[in-house]
């Protein structure tokens, strides 16, 4: 075998395994808490009826916006009014936050001003601190609840093996543009992901969109972390306790107004990833081995996605180019089959490439061509955001600071 040979096989090589990782992170690690939630799966004892006092929590820096809608959204959740507690904790917003909140004092919703930029821990601390229900509940001011969504969250607190409870998100507006489609898509993946791992024990992929923990394990979060609610989660399981993800209690995302915002938020999620990887003989390392494959499968691979697919694409670009000069180096058949891949290759990121100019369209209604065809742009886009996240952590560019997405 001379060097030419060797160049072409190694990039075979390359190019297999980069399709068997990206194959197992889409594809192989979801099939397999499927079937494991099938054959070793035991659903959390919810029982109904179950009314503990909650303390809700809403972290808000310039959210003049949404604020008002938020607050409402909450006070209009079906639960005993006398065993709730909603605390605004302001950022130190410059816009009207604070006097909007301050106008709903009449009913009982708590604001909490800090003096300086702290971030959003800081705000989840002074939460903590002033939080006199049996749940603490962690929520966006940018996500609205279904009326139900408390009482199908908190239900699952009666069982004393639950720690924490997430709630199911779907997009408010999945039907107004392709890009809204292609979250929606996303959110419907994740959730069969989700349902499964709670299934086995708990869900690795905690969002602190609607999240609630016991506040009896609750302690003061590191000023530092980015993450705060997979970090509250890695907490709640280092314990033993379940986190639980309950299809039931339903929120609502509004869509970011351009997919530049949703890189921005997906890039300070990614950072913060990272940050819990350099924290790994503190936080993971404890846990369970299941837990600890499922972290591992389900979000630190997904950290070196945009990688493999660059390899994937280097390396099939590479062997496609090899055989136009030396096509008697395999059979015509496995030829045939890595020209087709590249083919392939091209058409993805040729739609991924035409799906940003389409995804900006505001029609109503969308052909599922259309969403199809935007799709692909949706996974370049967040995949970039995760090397822009890597960037930020190495560089450390990424605080604990954070602004909430322009949202429809």
């Amino acid at each position: 075998m001379n060097f030419s040979e060797f160049l072409f096989y190694f990039a075979g090589l390359i190019f297999i395994l980069s399709l068997l990782f990206l194959f197992y992170i889409y594809i192989g690690y979801p099939v397999i808490v499927v079937i494991a939630s099938k054959l070793i799966g035991k659903p959390a004892q919810k029982k109904e009826a179950y009314y503990p006092t909650v303390t809700i929590v809403i972290p808000a820096f310039n959210e003049e916006s949404v604020i008002r809608e938020k607050i409402e959204n909450t006070l209009n959740l079906d639960y005993p009014k006398d065993k709730l507690q909603i605390i605004v904790c302001d950022d130190a917003s410059v816009d009207k936050t604070k006097e909007i909140t301050e106008s709903f004092a009449d009913q009982g919703v708590i604001l909490s001003v800090g003096s300086t930029r702290t971030g959003k821990v800081g705000g989840i601390n002074r939460g903590m601190s002033l939080a006199t229900g049996e749940i603490f509940l962690l929520t966006d001011a940018d996500i609205l609840a279904e009326k139900e969504a408390l009482k199908e969250l908190v239900a699952n607190f009666a069982d004393p093996q639950v720690g924490c409870v997430v709630a199911q998100t779907k997009m408010l507006s999945a039907k107004t543009s392709a890009n809204e489609s292609s979250g929606g898509i996303y959110w419907k993946y994740e959730s069969v992901i989700r349902k499964s791992e709670t299934n086995i024990h708990s869900s690795v992929a905690a969002t602190g969109h609607f999240m609630a923990i016991r506040k009896e394990n609750a302690r003061p979060l590191p000023d530092n972390v980015i993450i705060d609610d997979f970090y509250l989660a890695v907490m709640t399981m280092q314990k033993r306790l379940r986190v639980i993800a309950e299809p039931k209690a339903v929120v609502w995302e509004r869509p970011a107004t351009t997919m530049s915002d949703e890189v921005i938020r997906r890039r300070r999620m990614t950072a913060g990833r990272f940050q819990i990887i350099n924290m790994w003989q503190e936080y993971i390392a404890k846990l369970p081995p299941m837990l600890k494959f499922q972290v591992v499968s389900h979000k630190f691979l997904r950290l070196i996605i945009p990688q493999f697919m660059i390899l994937a694409f280097l390396a099939n670009l590479y062997l496609s180019a090899h055989l136009l000069f030396a096509p008697g180096i395999v059979s015509p058949l496995l030829a045939q089959i890595i020209h087709l891949m590249m083919i392939l290759q091209i058409i993805f990121y040729f739609m991924a490439a035409t799906g940003a100019p389409l995804s900006k369209n505001d029609h109503k209604k969308k052909p599922l061509l259309l969403k199809l065809w935007t799709l692909p742009y949706y996974l370049c886009a967040t995949n970039f955001a995760s090397l822009l996240g890597l960037y930020w952590h190495l560089t450390g560019k990424q605080t604990v600071f954070w602004q909430q997405s322009k949202r429809k």
